[in-house]
């Protein structure tokens, strides 16, 4: 029999929505940016970890991402996440124990009604980020 098990993050008296974790995502921020250059252009940037935070990661289907940004994109998720997970629009997302990296598409969504959360679109990066 397969069970479920919902994580709310210490339980609703402290406002977190209740969620089903299937992943811990790592979040990195910009630490350090360099006036150096790439072959391609790109600046040279350093990412720290902030922290690991348990999330509900789903994939989106192609008529959600039509929906939400007007066009088909490749390798796009949700994410959701307790409302204190301090997360900005230009961090970077990488999975626990897996090579791939996510960028954040838009601004995180900050819903602080009656179930407390973070909701996220992120997109896959073309060639993983170096993460330290």
């Amino acid at each position: 029999m397969f069970k479920l098990q919902c994580y709310n993050g210490g339980g609703g008296e402290n406002g977190m929505i209740p969620f089903f974790k299937n992943e811990d995502m790592e979040l990195y921020e910009i630490v350090e940016s360099s006036s150096r250059y790439n072959v391609y252009g790109e600046a040279e940037v350093e990412y720290g970890l902030v922290g690991v935070y348990p999330c509900d990661f789903q994939p989106m289907s192609p008529s959600d991402v039509y929906k939400e940004f007007g066009k088909v994109l490749q390798d796009t998720y949700k994410i959701y996440c307790n409302i204190d997970v301090p997360v900005t629009d230009k961090m970077i997302i990488k999975l626990k124990g897996k090579p791939e990296t996510y960028h954040i598409v838009g601004s995180p969504e900050f819903n602080s009604r009656l179930l407390k959360h973070i909701k996220m679109e992120v997109q896959k990066t073309r060639k993983p980020i170096q993460l330290k």
